[in-house]
């Protein structure tokens, strides 16, 4: 339970200097560009888009990982839901990566 409440601050912070992007079609450019580290889908996202994300993360090396509800990462980032978000900053996507697999 804490890690989450760090994982959303986290987030939230990334969010606000720019280290992070946040909704479908941005997240699909930065993932496409090679912006993104890391890539968030939330767990009720649609199988369309988890698969979409999946094979474009898979292509380019870039990790992804199922945290949060849709709710949930829009709330941290000060948003209306969002489904999927995208860590562009390296230092960021480590420590989000550490505690999601703590």
């Amino acid at each position: 339970m804490v890690n989450e409440e760090k994982i959303y601050s986290m987030l939230g912070l990334a969010y606000k200097g720019r280290n992070l992007v946040a909704g479908a079609e941005i997240c699909k450019k930065a993932v496409i560009e090679g912006r993104a580290n890391l890539v968030l889908l939330s767990t009720d996202c649609s199988d369309n888009t988890r698969k979409l994300f999946n094979d474009k993360c898979s292509y380019r090396g870039i990790p992804v990982a199922t945290f949060g509800s849709r709710e949930l990462l829009g709330k941290a980032v000060g948003k209306s839901e969002r489904a999927v978000v995208a860590v562009l900053d390296e230092g960021f996507s480590m420590e989000i990566t550490k505690l999601i697999d703590a």
